[in-house]
């Protein structure tokens, strides 16, 4: 092999990521937590399930705690159907049964284990910005949608912040499902929508707040 050959390879880039050999370790750890809990879960036992090599896994995710993340995110933790949704007769009842969706979620095996996770996992971990893009922001960005869509309808009043409003619905999902003090089942979003409402609607068809 000639000088400028042996160069030449050495500069090669590595091989690009499979989705094939992703969607493959995901489905192994899922079935590995689904059947023998999220402690078997290792990298080595997904590989050799899976049929590929470690260093295959390492290019998607860190360590074995982030695949089973998002084995469990992308398996079975999921946003709502918008059909369910649309089937809401106003953006403000959209909402609700969004809300309701994500808690039902919640409510799983699967969803138990997240919130078992993402209770002990860092802040600023990939672990946490991954439940928060693929979980928790899909529904809320949705919500926000359906947000503006009550304030142009005049359901909900001109004035208000819609970020702060967004942060008001979804900021005790989070904690309920970081701290487990207490249920996130209908009767709490039904609760919480209910009680952010009375600060967000209008008083009177045509009557704004100040």
């Amino acid at each position: 092999m000639s000088k400028d050959e042996s160069s030449n390879r050495e500069r090669r880039p590595g091989r690009p990521r499979s989705q094939r050999a992703r969607n493959a370790a995901l489905d192994a750890a899922y079935a590995i937590l689904r059947e023998e809990g999220f402690g078997r879960v290792t990298v080595e036992a997904v590989a050799a399930s899976a049929g590929i090599g470690k260093p295959t896994i390492y290019r998607h995710w860190a360590n074995a705690r982030e695949l089973a993340m998002a084995a469990l995110m992308e398996r079975s933790i999921s946003e709502p159907a918008d059909g369910d949704v649309a089937e809401a007769t106003s953006p403000v009842a959209q909402i609700e049964a969004l809300m309701i969706a994500m808690a039902e979620q919640f409510q799983t095996p699967a969803g138990r284990q997240v919130a078992l996770m993402m209770a002990s996992a860092e802040p600023g971990s990939e672990l946490a910005k991954s439940f928060r893009n693929q979980v928790m922001m899909k529904s809320r960005n949705r919500a926000g949608e359906l947000l503006q869509q009550a304030i142009d309808e005049g359901e909900l009043r001109a004035n208000l912040d819609a970020e702060t409003a967004l942060d008001l619905l979804f900021g005790p999902v989070f904690y309920r499902l970081l701290t487990g003090h207490a249920p996130i089942d209908a009767a709490f979003c039904k609760s919480l929508l209910a009680t952010c409402l009375a600060g967000l609607q209008n008083t009177a068809p045509g009557q704004q707040t100040a």
